[in-house]
C-alpha cells in the first residue's frame, strides 16, 4: 500500500488514537492502522474507523470522565 500524501510505502502497525471532544479526551490504544514510513500519515480501514467512532461515542458520554483510556483489542474482542 502506498501513502496517499507522499506515495511512500505504508506499514501495518498498532497506534494510539485520540479524540478531544471538548469536555474530555478519549484515548484508544493498540488500534490497527497503516502508517507511512516517510511522512507518518495514518490511515484506518473503513471498518476500523466505524468501530473507533462507536467507541468514542460510547466513552465520550460517560458521566464525569474527563479522560477515558481504552484498549482497542479488548473492546472489539
Amino acid at each position: 500500500m502506498k501513502c496517499g500524501i507522499c506515495k511512500a510505502d505504508m506499514e501495518e502497525k498498532n497506534v494510539t488514537y485520540t479524540e478531544d471532544f471538548g469536555e474530555g479526551l478519549v484515548v484508544i490504544r493498540y488500534v490497527p492502522a497503516h502508517v507511512c514510513t516517510e511522512c507518518g500519515n495514518t490511515w484506518y480501514s473503513l471498518t476500523i474507523a466505524a468501530q473507533l467512532e462507536k467507541m468514542v461515542d460510547r466513552f465520550a458520554s460517560a458521566a464525569g470522565a474527563e479522560v477515558s483510556v481504552i484498549s482497542y483489542t479488548k473492546s472489539v474482542a
